[in-house]
């Protein structure tokens, strides 16, 4: 199946359409990096391997970036670009991301819900996690370690105050069918398993997978896995 690339514009930001042959519907998918780093090629592929297998047109916001546009500013663009989406696109509509682009997604739900819902070792929470274990087991010698991510969180939200209230896993009620893949060897992943429990959510552990796996040579099983088990979710 052939995938068409094409670019436009949403409010100064550059969004990429990645259409299949024959496309049964949408997917928004918000990409990771720490909400500091823009879409690349490699989240690109993700996006264009994930349009093939899956039959479904993806579109790939580059949202605005911390600093610049800290809390609550990049919030408001993802959500106002959801609501877009939802008013515009070929349905059904489905609704992912990985990692901090997870987070975003997630984010935007209350201003409508998709058909389903994909996350790949999302970000549930701001909160203080240290004395989860997955926080305190991975501290050093994997691909997010608790300083990189403290980075992160001080780049995206530097109010503490207003952490709580930037945190899917503290303010949801209520989710779409959704599937939460988690990397197990992750600080993030009892935040997941946390968000799974909490809110009746499907959750696969991939076992000896680390944090951004869908763009580590290294994570090339793991990927070829995610696409399949995205596929057939979203079935």
């Amino acid at each position: 199946m052939s995938v068409i690339e094409t670019e436009t514009t949403f409010n100064d930001c550059r969004v990429v359409r990645l259409t299949p042959t024959a496309p049964r519907g949408t997917m928004v998918w918000f990409h990771g990096g720490g909400w500091m780093i823009e879409l690349g090629e490699d989240a690109l592929q993700w996006g264009r391997d994930l349009a093939e297998r899956t039959g479904l047109t993806v579109l790939m916001p580059d949202y605005p970036l911390a600093r610049a546009f800290a809390y609550p500013k990049s919030n408001a663009w993802c959500l106002a670009f959801w609501q877009h989406a939802l008013q515009t696109e070929a349905g059904p509509i489905y609704l992912g991301g990985d990692s901090a682009g997870a987070h975003l997604a997630l984010c935007t739900l209350p201003a409508g819900m998709p058909e389903k819902a994909l996350f790949i070792y999302a970000v549930t929470t701001l909160l203080p996690i240290r004395d989860s274990g997955s926080w305190a087991a991975y501290k050093k010698g994997w691909p997010l370690s608790p300083r990189l991510m403290d980075y992160f969180y001080d780049a995206y939200c530097p109010e503490q105050e207003a952490r709580y209230g930037a945190s899917p896993l503290e303010q949801l009620t209520i989710i779409p069918p959704t599937l939460l893949i988690t990397a197990a060897d992750d600080i993030l992943a009892d935040q997941q398993t946390e968000f799974a429990r909490r809110f009746g959510a499907q959750q696969i552990v991939y076992e000896g997978a680390g944090h951004i796996f869908l763009s580590r040579a290294e994570g090339a099983a793991f990927r070829q896995r995610a696409l399949a088990d995205a596929a057939a979710f979203l079935a």
